[in-house]
């Protein structure tokens, strides 16, 4: 069963919205490794790779549905951050988003009877409050260890254990 024009341009866009997730998360852990927040970084590595894992699910289930995927520019990331604690706002902010167009696909595809596409949504519903969390756990890290040295570089080891 094809994806009506309109489901399958918010999937679409959707592949794109996690390919540049991925790709803000790359630049982030760049900025950290910058910082010598080792830990830190590869915790945004694995964010970077899990966006990637993201944007491949969906494809399949595009291509699956006999849709095509058009791939958009990603723009650059021209912030850099010196802070830790502003990453770790910005990601909660953006997977906030990531959430809302999640969710506004999933009242698409129901509005529109597809429940195939409403089921396979459902692991990106339960996918963004695991992220949403995380994202939460670390900005109240990095809050808790902004004044102390000691406390960042423990949180930064917490954060490498991912």
């Amino acid at each position: 069963m094809k994806l009506s024009e309109k489901l399958l341009k918010a999937l679409v866009a959707q592949v794109n919205m996690e390919f540049a997730s991925g790709y803000l998360y790359r630049s982030m852990s760049h900025d950290m490794k910058n910082l010598a927040l080792n830990g830190y970084a590869k915790w945004l590595d694995k964010q970077y790779e899990e966006e990637r894992t993201h944007a491949l699910k969906l494809i399949g289930y595009i291509e699956d549905r006999d849709g095509v995927v058009d791939f958009t520019d990603i723009a650059g990331v021209k912030k850099h951050y010196s802070n830790p604690l502003d990453v770790a706002k910005d990601s909660l902010a953006h997977e906030e988003a990531v959430s809302a167009s999640i969710r506004s696909i999933f009242k698409l595809a129901r509005e529109e009877g597809d429940l195939e596409t409403e089921v396979f949504l459902q692991w990106y519903l339960t996918e963004q409050v695991e992220e949403e969390v995380n994202a939460r756990d670390n900005v109240a890290g990095f809050e808790k260890a902004k004044d102390c040295d000691g406390l960042l570089y423990m949180f930064d080891a917490h954060l490498a254990d991912r």
